[in-house]
């Protein structure tokens, strides 16, 4: 069987022939250069290493050109300065001589008239002082010239040019001054020193009389620049993070450019974090080609290529131990990310694949030729064998536990499958991935399970159930889910469901609360928002949890650009990949012609509904206690209503004016009071009452019905 290649091969890698028999062996593809060549690149490197330990400001070759064009400008702007600088000198003294503060304070009061006597004796005081010291000076200045070389005279006129020069430079807003644009603030001007924690404070990242600590100096390479930075002692890095769009306004650069990251293990503490800013867009750039495209197999033991960071940096998901939830608005990209992970599958002829394009189109078609399980498209017909699928996996899942608790502890030392259990076919125990593309097309099917029971169970909450329990309880039997949806809402996937899938890639979505649905609860205020994504950048989305924890509550995100795999690219990967499996005999199900599905015993479907019915009381139970904002998932509610559980107190009963609470939320009443009806709040039956002492009768809402309302959503 061919072996899976490396993530990278390298391109100069070649394969020379050999005799029969004898190993393949790999040499380098090199090129010679001369030694002049060699010692002009020594000098390249030398030049940028001593440029790297200049000043942060002339390490821009931009930043040097705007400064050299300025000191060359500065002879034909010197006459034109000393002559500014002159007008405000002599507006200045004009001020001091008609004492100009006085009167305007005497008028602004009304005492014009009582102390004009006094204002008048200072403004002929200062007159006379002003011609007494004219005349000395004019006289004595015209001795000193006559007993003088004259050098001495003509420096002290070049000192007060100067000064003058200084006094007059161009100012936006000064009086007797033109106004000009002060131009673009340039990112140069704020990476080095004091500009840099002045940028820091303004962002309000750090206090006013706090200071930073560079770590590594600030390093202007190809790419970007790279710095890492100690803050003070009662700052976080996590807290700079979430403020990442206020300091890349200060900072002058869109947000898009600038990644901020906490620094880990021994190098790192809570309050180190590493910045780096790109010198152009760094999603602009045209997607990498997947290295799955041209790699002979894979093995999914193996984090699959997924991405790169902004800088650059390889990006490996991992889908052993965890499932995936993928959602984003339509045309973004999520098709494209879901079927990354699927490929890798498909290439691993030891990965029993199931497929379930809840589309109907032909972007999962490919898969066909090498999945267990395939289904293509989202009607009921094809919704019902979803369900019997699952029913099949769950058993499956059931089944595996019940095995691997007879196993030998050297075979299987953790209760979890183990890569030689897995590659086994004594076992029958394949890694198992699930993959359902639109998922809410299935989940929203309101068709009941049996027609003889019109109340019964949906197949859309059936689903839901099935998913649960293997999202659940199947990682550690080999079962994995790659889930894709272009409607995040907490209605359509319960958080029941949600709760179990590890790892989150969110492209971009329109709000916040639709990225707090993806990415998890908390999220937002962490810094983490999809809804911040352009639309431009197709492909690129927040990507969570992608060590393979399942708690997300301390995770970090970082942003993803997806590597490219185009729909050719994935059936030439499938046709290799069903190869392999005719080559190891592990080509099964419908892709072999066998479409029987098993059966669910009846002990697992009741665990199934006894899981499900516990679910369903929890997620009640934390509905009806929405005072408390630490228990309500509101990622799901109106926005209303997500912001009247952080308002409420849980000891206010009653009515209460709509303008008041309007005032506790920010918001205008009138809107308020329409989003109230459109969020289902019931108004009391007298909607216009006297609250709280109010002359005239207001209009109302009771604090039950905002109640009730949450827990309805």
């Amino acid at each position: 069987m061919a072996q899976p290649l490396p993530d990278e091969a390298p391109s100069n890698l070649v394969h020379l022939p050999t005799a029969a028999g004898e190993p393949v062996r790999q040499v380098l593809d090199g090129e010679l250069v001369t030694e002049a060549e060699y010692q002009r690149t020594r000098v390249g490197r030398a030049v940028e290493a001593a440029r790297s330990c200049l000043p942060a400001r002339w390490q821009d070759n931009a930043a040097v050109v705007d400064m050299t064009r300025t000191v060359a400008a500065l002879p034909l702007r010197y006459p034109g300065a000393v002559a500014r600088g002159s007008v405000v000198a002599v507006r200045a003294w004009w001020q001091w001589v008609r004492v100009s503060d006085w009167y305007a304070a005497a008028k602004s009061t009304d005492t014009l008239a009582v102390r004009w006597p006094e204002i008048a004796a200072v403004r002929k005081r200062r007159a006379l002082l002003t011609l007494t010291g004219t005349a000395a000076g004019g006289l004595g200045g015209g001795v000193w010239w006559w007993l003088s070389d004259g050098v001495t005279v003509v420096a002290v006129a070049g000192v007060t040019t100067l000064a003058l020069a200084a006094v007059g430079q161009r100012r936006d807003g000064s009086p007797g001054r033109q106004a000009t644009l002060g131009g673009a603030r340039s990112l140069a001007m704020l990476m080095d020193g004091d500009n840099l924690v002045e940028a820091f404070r303004a962002a309000g990242a750090i206090g006013k009389a706090e200071r930073l600590l560079l770590v590594e100096r600030p390093r202007n390479d190809t790419s970007g620049w790279s710095m890492v930075l100690d803050l003070p002692p009662s700052r976080k890095a996590s807290d700079v993070v979430s403020k990442r769009e206020a300091l890349a306004s200060a900072l002058a650069v869109d947000e898009v450019r600038l990644i901020l990251e906490r620094v880990r293990g021994d190098a790192g503490h809570a309050g180190r974090i590493a910045v780096w800013i790109g010198h152009s867009d760094p999603y602009a750039r045209p997607p990498v080609v997947s290295p799955l495209a041209t790699a002979e197999g894979w093995d999914l033991w193996r984090p699959v290529p997924f991405g790169r960071t902004a800088r650059g940096d390889r990006v490996d998901l991992p889908v052993v131990w965890t499932s995936l939830l993928i959602g984003a608005i339509p045309r973004m990209g999520k098709t494209y990310a879901a079927r990354i992970p699927v490929t890798a599958a498909a290439l691993d002829p030891f990965v029993r694949l199931i497929v379930a394009d809840g589309k109907g189109g032909k972007d999962f078609r490919p898969f066909e030729r090498v999945a267990h399980r395939f289904i293509r498209d989202a009607r009921t017909a094809s919704a019902l064998r979803l369900v019997a699928v699952l029913e099949e996996a769950a058993a499956d899942v059931e089944d595996r536990f019940s095995r691997l608790a007879e196993m030998d502890d050297d075979l299987c030392p953790e209760s979890k499958v183990t890569p030689d259990i897995t590659r086994d076919p004594d076992h029958a125990m394949p890694l198992t991935v699930i993959a359902v593309d639109e998922i809410q097309n299935y989940l929203e099917n309101d068709t009941t399970l049996n027609p003889e029971e019109p109340r019964g169970k949906r197949v859309g909450q059936r689903i839901c159930d099935l998913l649960t329990f293997i999202a659940k309880t199947g990682p550690a039997a080999g079962y994995s889910l790659v889930l894709a949806t272009q409607k995040p809402d907490g209605k359509v996937i319960p958080d029941r469901l949600r709760g179990q899938l590890g790892t989150r890639f969110a492209l971009k979505v329109m709000t916040w609360q639709a990225s707090e649905t993806i990415l998890g609860a908390g999220t937002y205020k962490a810094g983490m928002d999809a809804s911040k994504l352009l639309k431009a950048h197709k492909g690129v989305g927040l990507l969570l949890g992608a060590d393979g924890e399942s708690d997300l509550s301390a995770g970090e995100s970082v942003t993803v650009a997806t590597d490219l795999l185009g729909i050719a690219q994935i059936r030439a990967a499938c046709e290799r990949g069903r190869a392999l499996r005719e080559q190891t005999g592990t080509l099964t199900g419908d892709a072999a012609g066998d479409t029987a599905l098993g059966e669910l015993p009846p002990e697992v479907a009741a665990l199934i509904e006894q899981d499900a019915a516990v679910a369903s009381t929890i997620s009640s139970d934390q509905a009806r206690d929405v005072v408390d904002a630490e228990l309500v998932d509101d990622t799901g509610l109106p926005e209303v209503l997500a912001l009247l559980v952080d308002v409420v107190e849980d000891h206010e009963r009653g009515l209460v004016a709509v303008s008041e609470l309007a005032d506790r939320i920010g918001w205008d009443p009138k809107r308020f009071g329409e989003a109230l009806r459109t969020a289902h709040v019931k108004r009391p039956t007298s909607p216009r009452q006297r609250v709280n002492g109010s002359v005239q009768p207001v209009a109302v809402v009771e604090f039950e019905a905002i109640r009730a309302a949450v827990a309805s959503w």
